[in-house]
């Protein structure tokens, strides 16, 4: 395993910019963590990943052998190790929304990863990348404390989605 601190950078693209496997493993991850782990069924791919300004923050992970879905390691494992996805300003996502900021969303980290700082990294980029602008996320309750750890407050009260108590936040910009 490799700890956060080994790569400084994420890869930061529009969805015209990712590569077919980098594409690939962010669907794989985003399906693994979402709708198998948390077991949401809702149609992730909704069309925002697309828009010219959302953004897609990762940062890679090399491709590992994975079971296919008869049980043979003939597939390919392509999640990244750290990821979210940054929509335009103005386009709402959910309680959070405020008029003119960004939300962060689709925040997961590969299961091969987690512990080892690369959420905790990623989210630091993100903040750094986007210091000047106002940025809302609609967290999982039991993450709130992590992204007040980086200047988010709740903007609203609490709400259920998918079954998992969520809390709408922000971040001021500036």
């Amino acid at each position: 395993m490799l700890r956060a601190e080994a790569r400084a950078e994420p890869l930061v693209r529009s969805f015209a910019e990712l590569r077919p496997e980098e594409l690939y493993g962010i669907m794989q991850l985003r399906s693994q963590v979402f709708v198998v782990e948390q077991e949401c069924l809702f149609l992730d791919l909704d069309g925002v990943d697309t828009l010219p300004e959302t953004l897609h923050v990762f940062h890679p992970r090399p491709a590992r052998a994975m079971a296919d879905t008869h049980g043979a390691d003939f597939g390919r494992d392509l999640g990244p190790w750290a990821y979210a996805r940054i929509l335009p300003a103005d386009v709402p996502d959910g309680p959070a929304a405020r008029p003119g900021a960004r939300s962060i969303s689709r925040v997961a980290t590969h299961p091969e990863a987690r512990g080892q700082g690369w959420g905790r990294r990623l989210l630091e980029d993100i903040v750094d990348r986007l210091a000047g602008q106002p940025l809302t996320l609609n967290a999982q309750s039991h993450l709130e404390g992590l992204y007040a750890s980086f200047g988010f407050a709740p903007n609203g009260p609490r709400f259920f989605e998918d079954g998992i108590e969520h809390t709408p936040m922000e971040r001021p910009g500036g």
